[in-house]
C-alpha cells in the first residue's frame, strides 16, 4: 500500500507513470532492439531465396522483358534485365536452400520475440505447454509474413501504375479510384488483424476484447505517426548516406524498425497498464450488499 501512495492521483498521469515504469523494468529497449535486428534480417535471406529461385527456374529472360517493356520504363527494364541474367548465370541449388531455411528462421524468431515480449506485458510467465506455444508460433510467423506481403503489394500499387493501367489495360477508372482512396485503410485493417491476432495468441485464457484492442488501436496510431515524424526528417534534416555510404540506407531502415518494434512492444503493455487501473477502481468501489470487498 505504501507503494500505491507514491503513484500520482491523477488519472491520466498514473498511467503514464505505470507506462514508464513498465518500459524500464521489462527492458522494453533490448526487446525492442533484438525484434528490430529479426525483423532487417528477413529481408536479405527472402532475396537471396528469390533470386536463387528465378535463376534456377531458367525463364526466358528475353520474353519477360519484351512482356515488361509495355509496362516499365526503359531505365528499370534495364535493370531487370541486368537482374535476371545475373541470376540466371548463377544459379544455386545450395543457395536456394539457405535463403528458404533463414526466410523461415527469422521470421519465426520475429514472431516469438513479439509473443515473448506480450506475455511478460501481461505477466503471464512461461507458456504451460512448449509444444502448444510452438504451433502458435509457427502459425502467427505465417500470418506475419503473408500481412507484410499484402500489406507492402497494396500500398505499394501508386497512383501512376493505376492511371496506367487505366489507359493501357482498360481497367475501370472508378476501380482505380476505389483502391487508390482503399488500400491504406485496408492496408491498416490487415495491420490490425495481425497484431490483433498477436495478442490473443499470447494469452493462455480468453481475454475480453478491452484488454486486447485498445493496445492494438494505440500501436498502429503511434506507428502511423512516428513513420510520419521519421519520414520527414529523413527528407529534411538526416542525410545517411554523406555520413555512412552506402549503409546509410540499411542504418536508416534499422532505426525505423526499431521504432515500430517499441510501438508494438508498448501496445501490450499499455493493455496491462490499463487492466491494473481498472483493477484498483474495483477495488476502491463500496462492496456491494451482502459482498465483503476484496472477497472472490
Amino acid at each position: 500500500m505504501k507503494r500505491m501512495t507514491t503513484l500520482p492521483q491523477n488519472h491520466l498521469a498514473r498511467g503514464a507513470y505505470l507506462m514508464l515504469q513498465r518500459y524500464l523494468r521489462h527492458n522494453v529497449n533490448i526487446q525492442s532492439a533484438a525484434l528490430a535486428f529479426y525483423l532487417m534480417f528477413m529481408i536479405f535471406p527472402f532475396l537471396i531465396f528469390i533470386s536463387s529461385l528465378l535463376g534456377l527456374l531458367h525463364l526466358d529472360v528475353a520474353g519477360i522483358l519484351e512482356g515488361l517493356s509495355k509496362v516499365l520504363p526503359e531505365s528499370v527494364l534495364e535493370f531487370v534485365g541486368v537482374y535476371l541474367n545475373h541470376v540466371g548465370q548463377n544459379a544455386n541449388l545450395r543457395l536456394l536452400l539457405f535463403g528458404l531455411f533463414f526466410s523461415i528462421y527469422f521470421p519465426m524468431r520475429a514472431a516469438n520475440t513479439l509473443m515473448r515480449s506480450v506475455r511478460t506485458a501481461y505477466h503471464l510467465g512461461p507458456p504451460r505447454s512448449a509444444v502448444k506455444h510452438m504451433l502458435k508460433t509457427l502459425l502467427y510467423t505465417v500470418t506475419l509474413i503473408l500481412t507484410i506481403a499484402i500489406t507492402l503489394t497494396v500500398t505499394s500499387v501508386s497512383d501512376t501504375v493505376l492511371r496506367y493501367a487505366v489507359d493501357h489495360f482498360g481497367l475501370p477508372p472508378f476501380v482505380a479510384s476505389l483502391w487508390g482512396r482503399l488500400r491504406f485503410p485496408v492496408a491498416g485493417a490487415g495491420a490490425f488483424f495481425a497484431l490483433f491476432l498477436l495478442y490473443v495468441f499470447t494469452q493462455d485464457t480468453r481475454q475480453p476484447w478491452r484488454n486486447l484492442y485498445p493496445g492494438v488501436l494505440a500501436s498502429l496510431a503511434s506507428w502511423l505517426v512516428l513513420s510520419y515524424i521519421y519520414a520527414v526528417y529523413m527528407e529534411n534534416f538526416a542525410n545517411y548516406s554523406l555520413l555512412y555510404g552506402s549503409i546509410g540506407t540499411a542504418m536508416a531502415l534499422l532505426v525505423w524498425m526499431y521504432l515500430t518494434s517499441v510501438t508494438l512492444i508498448m501496445g501490450a503493455e499499455l493493455n496491462a497498464t490499463l487492466i491494473s487501473l481498472r483493477h484498483e477502481q474495483e477495488m476502491l468501489l463500496p462492496p456491494k450488499k451482502g459482498q465483503i470487498k476484496g472477497a472472490r
